[in-house]
């Protein structure tokens, strides 16, 4: 069998484009993957085509290979489009290598611990809700519908975010502490003690605004503050002077890019993003974690088919903990795929369905367009989402 061609379809999807890739063979086998970025489509769809080009004829079984030659091509442009891309076409020979085989992706890493994922909620409490029918929350009197809407459909656990002010930048002022208190608090009252809440701050603080947030959040008992930093030994001092569980790992690539925050013990759960970092580092990156006890946990802010690229993953992971799941999404989400998710009492169950055991549907994303001119823009600069 051999790879005879590589296209890249985009559709709009709210906050970013939904970016699919599609692998031929000389066999008559297709195989689908998605990869999405965040503001830079553009240079991920044209990495995608010019590393589809150096595949060309090649086995798609040989995944291990394919993967390791195409980092080799881009080691100077470590992580990012290029990463991304290498693994839009692991993802996607994977996709191929499971249908041929006639067994589901989860297979070909030996088999499942589990196929019953645990998933939260996420993005949950959004003023400008994606998918009309998810009720805003513009204030914390807000708080007790979303949350409402959240538990009818099954799930017991959420991460949220906060709007800060741009004098939080860095460090956080007494105000904002205050306020995350007091919506944190909100949230856990209506949600109940059997929900846990996580919290997404991102790159906004610097350590000493981490600090004074992972101690005021003590009393929750969080599912986990997520805080990205490039220091690993910084985010270790926080650790170990909060029993609030920190979780990080979607903007790191690759065992190389979280081994020295293993090696410090900085973190108690990594979060890579499988879509950007790929299912066959992924799982080497999840493994290398297990070695050190560290739960894993991956982002997920993608449609349908990254999902399941997610899910087919944490099925093959010991140290599998829960899975981010988008379900604030364009309204269009389940259209484009043959088979789209099913949320039961908070957990997708993986089929045994070759490969993803989902494919996407051209026509259906050609209907749906990504946004072009002064929008893209504005989203490309961080100014909306």
């Amino acid at each position: 069998m051999k790879i005879t061609s590589i296209d890249v379809f985009s559709c709009e999807g709210g906050w970013r484009t939904l970016n699919f890739v599609k692998v031929g063979t000389d066999e008559g086998i297709t195989g689908y993957a998605e990869c999405n970025c965040v503001r830079s489509e553009a240079i991920l769809r044209a990495a995608i085509t010019y590393l589809g080009s150096l595949v060309m004829g090649r086995n798609p079984f040989q995944t291990e290979k394919i993967q390791f030659d195409l980092y080799r091509a881009t080691q100077r442009q470590l992580g990012g489009a290029a990463h991304q891309a290498i693994s839009a076409i692991d993802a996607a020979l994977l996709d191929i290598k499971g249908k041929a085989l006639g067994v589901p992706v989860y297979e070909l890493f030996g088999g499942a611990f589990q196929t019953r994922i645990r998933t939260y909620y996420t993005h949950c409490g959004r003023a400008e809700p994606q998918n009309p029918e998810v009720p805003p929350v513009k204030s914390p009197a807000d708080i007790p519908a979303c949350a409402a809407y959240v538990k009818s459909l099954g799930f017991r656990d959420v991460k949220v975010n906060y709007p800060l002010t741009p004098e939080d930048r860095g460090d956080i002022t007494p105000g904002t502490l205050g306020k995350i208190v007091e919506w944190i608090g909100a949230w856990q009252e209506v949600l109940g003690p059997e929900c846990s809440i996580a919290l997404d701050v991102a790159f906004a603080f610097k350590m000493a605004g981490i600090s004074k947030l992972a101690k005021a959040l003590e009393p929750f008992n969080m599912l986990w503050l997520e805080a990205e930093t490039l220091d690993p030994q910084a985010l270790k001092s926080v650790r170990e002077s909060t029993s609030t569980p920190i979780c990080i790992g979607e903007s790191l690539y690759r065992t190389q890019g979280f081994k020295p925050y293993l090696e410090e013990h900085a973190l108690d759960i990594i979060m890579p993003d499988t879509v950007w970092n790929g299912i066959t580092m992924g799982k080497k990156v999840a493994d290398y974690a297990n070695t050190y006890d560290i739960l894993f946990a991956p982002h997920n802010s993608h449609g349908v088919l990254g999902g399941l690229q997610a899910a087919h993953l944490c099925a093959t992971c010991e140290n599998f903990k829960i899975l981010e799941y988008e379900h604030d999404d364009v309204p269009w989400r389940n259209d484009i795929v043959t088979d789209p998710i099913a949320i039961e009492d908070g957990c997708i169950e993986l089929s045994d369905r070759p490969g993803f055991g989902c494919d996407i549907v051209e026509e259906r994303i050609a209907e749906h367009p990504p946004k072009t001119g002064t929008s893209t823009l504005a989203r490309a600069m961080g100014q909306t989402r």
